[in-house]
């Protein structure tokens, strides 16, 4: 069953999503204008006093808003400056020093709002804080609606890797409004919709064909209805996933499609010479060669796979790396069991593969192709 919904009037839009687990399940409310609803849901759901957690960028866009909707004093707003540098043990400790200064007590409630970088970093401290306090997401980026904010993974890098220290720590609810995209620079849109492209490829076959006839041209444009369409028809299918596999122990292990890759151009850029959307889509173009290369996926599909991947490409950073080097930062990925590096390919749209026997010629020759398609563009 497809999870696009239909939609005449993109002002009017909004739906709620559940994310069914066990333990702890959670709703996320999306739509336009939704951000009305946070008192409300706050009242609700939420524990305590509110503590937000945003950067710069947000605050300077909506910050006076953020006040508003959340009666938020301006002590109980905390604001780091943007970009993934900021994702170090060094921030969650200066974040949660402020929360002590600050009175933050075990019965509250930290609000992440902001990209992925804030839900991660917030997410993260909020998990540690006291042994563990209450969270909510309020993403503001493309990127973290489709994919951050949903499922409680939190975390921080290292300079050997990204994401190798965090938790699972999931939201008392998630919300969404597509009006803060308005404010996003239009490269960002790019970032967020390598998420969008990866959930289409792994699952959703009906978002895979809105993306291929015209879809993918309105969301880069902004069009509110295009990005409620893919807003939630990626919520939904991650909430599915995630509610069948919370800790990643099987099935979640999916949702890193083109991640593998990715991550460790990230990393080998120093988290500075590409987004976190630019190198997954990099990656995504590494797990559609190397399901082909190793005769996962036929070479027809895979080249329409890289006709809707080959215009995002041309509008991104390149990077100079060594396919070597590159392979040693892979043997530190999560999925990495045992020292063999565990890759999920495609057989075809809507069916991953988790594959173990994937050889290490095989790697680097796709490392060497990418590094060469990289020169070319």
């Amino acid at each position: 069953m497809s999870t696009i919904p239909k939609t005449d009037n993109p002002a009017g839009i909004g739906t709620t999503i559940k994310v069914p687990l066990s333990r702890q399940p959670y709703e996320v409310h999306l739509g336009s204008g939704t951000r009305s609803k946070f008192p409300e849901l706050f009242r609700q759901f939420g524990r305590g006093r509110a503590f937000w957690v945003t950067d710069r960028n947000v605050e300077k866009a909506w910050g006076s808003e953020l006040h508003e909707l959340g009666a938020t004093p301006a002590a109980n707003l905390f604001v780091l400056p943007p970009g993934e540098d900021q994702k170090t043990l060094a921030t969650v400790e200066r974040l949660c020093r402020r929360w002590i200064v600050n009175g933050v007590e075990r019965g509250d409630t930290i609000v992440a709002c902001g990209g992925g970088v804030i839900g991660d970093i917030a997410g993260f401290s909020a998990a540690c804080y006291q042994r563990g306090i209450s969270f909510i997401q309020v993403p503001t980026t493309l990127l973290s609606m489709v994919d951050a904010s949903v499922g409680g993974k939190t975390g921080v890098d290292l300079p050997e890797g990204k994401n190798l220290i965090g938790a699972f720590h999931q939201p008392l609810f998630v919300l969404v409004d597509i009006d803060f995209l308005k404010t996003l620079p239009p490269h960002r849109l790019i970032d967020g919709y390598a998420e969008v492209l990866k959930t289409a490829l792994i699952g959703d076959l009906t978002l895979f064909d809105f993306l291929k006839s015209g879809g993918q041209q309105q969301i880069l444009k902004g069009e509110p209805q295009a990005l409620f369409k893919a807003v939630t028809a990626c919520v939904q299918f991650k909430a599915n996933v995630v509610a069948k596999d919370e800790k990643e122990t099987d099935l979640r292990r999916i949702l890193n499609f083109g991640h593998t890759v990715g991550h460790a151009l990230e990393t080998s850029g120093g988290f500075q010479q590409l987004s976190h959307g630019e190198a997954v889509l990099w990656g995504l173009c590494a797990a559609i060669e190397l399901s082909m290369f190793t005769g996962t996926l036929i070479i027809d599909k895979g080249g329409e796979i890289q006709l809707l991947l080959q215009p995002l490409l041309e509008h991104i950073p390149a990077l100079d790396f060594d396919p070597q080097a590159l392979y040693q930062l892979l043997l530190h990925d999560k999925k990495v069991l045992d020292g063999i590096p565990h890759w999920v390919l495609l057989e075809e749209v809507g069916k991953p593969v988790i594959r173990k026997d994937v050889s290490q010629p095989q790697i680097l020759e796709v490392l060497g192709r990418l590094k060469l398609k990289m020169g070319r563009l």
